[in-house]
């Protein structure tokens, strides 16, 4: 008898994991949520936005792409044109979704489900980290969603998931030593997509190469000073806000699933997330200022550059509004973040933007 309740509990353990949200919201942090929703005004307003594009979303069919073609193309490619245009249904979808599990109305979930069911149908991912980065409204929609959902849809869209993941670790591109991509960004996003996808469907060897990983990108990519691989290579702020991006939010995840603390985590060199996030600041203020691109080793930069794309102009001063999504993904881990946010942002609420309502709801 002891043994059998034993099984059972250890049942009801694994279901509640395989459940559990990590990505998204929890049921006790959806509550705290829909009480901030009707009750502070700012944190309403946000909501509001998000319920008009899925209300538009609504009207709309889905528009999903086979494959997602961005990285190392020029804005003016038809091929990175059409996929912008996709790709503006990520954010529909994740506003259907935070709209469905604030209001109950199911008109939110059946569209959400739509918009879901095309993309698994038709998209393939081909182990390219900075084009399925991309996608992640959909993971975080799917998080919130997936306990809702009919078995039949769900083995459509997590069998998705695993090509995009197996994809990712797979790519030749991290077979040879050599390989500029081993470490640099691509690498941190990498780690973000696959990381993502284990704690979304609780997969135990993704979940190994996730956490094997992040040990070595923060050792490898980032520098004891705050500095990083990707300033040092791109002479750009931009591309160490880029690598920090996807760090700060499979940190976030892995905390939020097991307790460990990648934030604050050194490597033996002394190099961490909190290092490099607190490199930007001087340049966010105001302090310093630095002139991106104009020792750039990688000729793709000079090739935007010529193209006149928005944030590429070479020798252009680093613009602090850049770094706002870094910080307010770094205030999950310490809410002294929160006033950079704010001043970026030129607004005094606590909830500056959706990213520190999550944070709110969520800590």
């Amino acid at each position: 008898m002891k043994t059998k309740f034993i099984c059972f509990t250890y049942s009801i353990i694994l279901l509640i994991s395989a459940n559990a949200q990590y990505l998204s919201l929890n049921k006790i942090e959806t509550k705290k949520l829909i009480a901030l929703v009707n009750t502070d005004k700012d944190v309403k307003q946000l909501y509001l936005k998000m319920e008009r594009l899925a209300n538009t979303a609504i009207t709309e069919v889905p528009n999903p792409i086979d494959t997602i073609v961005s990285e190392g193309h020029l804005a003016t490619d038809p091929k990175k044109i059409r996929t912008v245009k996709s790709l503006a249904d990520l954010h529909k979808i994740y506003a259907l979704a935070i709209s469905y599990t604030v209001t109950n109305k199911d008109v939110y979930k059946t569209k959400c489900m739509e918009y879901l069911l095309a993309w698994a149908s038709i998209n393939k991912g081909m182990g390219n980290p900075i084009n399925d980065t991309k996608l992640d409204p959909i993971f975080e929609a799917y998080d919130l969603l997936k306990d809702q959902i009919e078995p039949s849809y769900k083995a459509t869209i997590e069998a998705w998931m695993q090509q995009v993941a197996d994809a990712e670790i797979v790519s030749p591109r991290y077979k040879s030593a050599n390989s500029k991509t081993l470490f640099n960004n691509w690498n941190s996003h990498r780690i973000k997509v696959v990381g993502s996808i284990a704690y979304l469907l609780n997969n135990k060897a993704y979940k190994s190469f996730t956490d094997s990983s992040i040990k070595k990108q923060i050792l490898k990519n980032l520098f004891a000073d705050g500095s990083g691989m990707d300033l040092e290579e791109r002479d750009a702020l931009h591309y160490h806000v880029y690598t920090l991006e996807p760090l700060l939010v499979i940190a976030s995840i892995i905390k939020r699933a097991t307790g460990i603390d990648y934030f604050n985590f050194r490597s033996a060199s002394g190099s961490s997330i909190k290092n490099s996030v607190d490199f930007l600041l001087p340049f966010v203020t105001g302090q310093k200022i630095h002139q991106e691109y104009v020792n750039s080793t990688v000729a793709f930069d000079k090739q935007r550059a010529a193209n006149k794309e928005p944030g590429f102009t070479i020798g252009a001063n680093f613009q602090p509004i850049a770094a706002v999504e870094v910080l307010s993904t770094a205030a999950y881990f310490s809410e002294s973040y929160l006033k950079y946010v704010q001043d970026l942002l030129n607004i005094k609420s606590r909830y500056a933007n959706w990213q520190t309502v999550l944070n709110a709801v969520s800590n």
